[in-house]
Order: C-alpha cells, then sequence, then structure tokens
C-alpha cells in the first residue's frame, strides 16, 4: 500500500518497528507474483502441493492450483517491500505506533514514537502525524485498527500506518 499510494504521488510515512520478523509462512500466490512484480530471487522455494494432516494422522495431499505458491523469507521479503516504498517516494521511520486520535479538523493524528536504533522498539521521542490516510498491518490484533474502528471490524481489520497526502509532523 505504501507503495502504490508514494506511486501516486501521496505523501506517505511508512512507520514501522524495523528489525522485527512478521510471524507468517510467507506464501505468495502466484497472481500476486505477477501482480505486484515480486523478483524470482526472493522466491526461496516453489510449493507445488499442500498436505494436511488430520489428529488422527490421516494425509490429504493438495495440489496448488495455476502450479505453484512462492515461499519467501520474510526477513528479506519485507525490507524489499521497504525500500521499494521508499523508491516510490514513501518516508521510512522506524518507531513504534501508540495511539490515533482526530484533530478537530476531524484529520487522524498517529501519535509514535521514534525508534533510537533501527531495531529497537520505539523508546526515542514521541511524535506524532496528521493523516488523511491511515493504513496498518501491525497484525491481527491490531493496536491502530482497534483505535479507529468499531469493535467488531477491529477484529478483523489488517491495517500499515501510512500518512495521506500532504501529512504535517507535529512533536
Amino acid at each position: 500500500a505504501a507503495h502504490d499510494r508514494a506511486s501516486q504521488g501521496r505523501t506517505v510515512l511508512l512507520l514501522d518497528r524495523a528489525g522485527r520478523v512478521k510471524p507468517c509462512g510467507g506464501a505468495i500466490p502466484p497472481r500476486l507474483i505477477k501482480d505486484f512484480a515480486i523478483p524470482d530471487h526472493l522466491l526461496v522455494a516453489r510449493a507445488t502441493s499442500a498436505r494436511m494432516v488430520s489428529p488422527r494422522n490421516r494425509r490429504v495431499d493438495i495440489p496448488i492450483e495455476d502450479g505453484f505458491v512462492g515461499l519467501v523469507n520474510r526477513e528479506d521479503f519485507d525490507e524489499w517491500l521497504r525500500v521499494r516504498a521508499a523508491q516510490a517516494g514513501a518516508v521510512r521511520q522506524a518507531g513504534t505506533f501508540e495511539s490515533l486520535t482526530r484533530d478537530a479538523d476531524g484529520m487522524s493524528v498517529v501519535h509514535f514514537h521514534h525508534a533510537r536504533r533501527p531495531h529497537e522498539r520505539g523508546e526515542g521521542g514521541a511524535a506524532s502525524v496528521r493523516a488523511r490516510t491511515v493504513i496498518g498491518a501491525d497484525g491481527a490484533r491490531s493496536g491502530a485498527a482497534r483505535q479507529a474502528l468499531a469493535p467488531d471490524a477491529a477484529a478483523s481489520a489488517k491495517i500499515k500506518v501510512q500518512a495521506g497526502p500532504k501529512a504535517q509532523s507535529g512533536g
């Protein structure tokens, strides 16, 4: 999302707790590999089938449609995504999301802490940014979603903190 919005000329802040490897299997279907132009060198394997094993140890092999599912190392893949977004114009910021509020104009305000070092949680100075759009990808238990959406919607939302057009930093 950060790459797409930056490519459209939007001002984008990519706030990320750098160094954290996301807990994900890293499986990417062929259609997404094509749509997102994911280079072959990021694929560490190509799965052609999946095996389901029941609690009684019954096994069923399931072929993968369209030939294969690409598997990536999330550490390398996520960094590639960050670099690609930055090359499109997104501003990378290592830090930790704290809260989401609204200002008097109804604009979202994302509050976060800068990271002192790239691989640490945001323990540095507090900061905030105004945003027309906030997209979060902070997991199934998303703090950003819980604060932005009704409780039922937040439970299923997957949202990455991204500032929309003409984001302004504040303190």
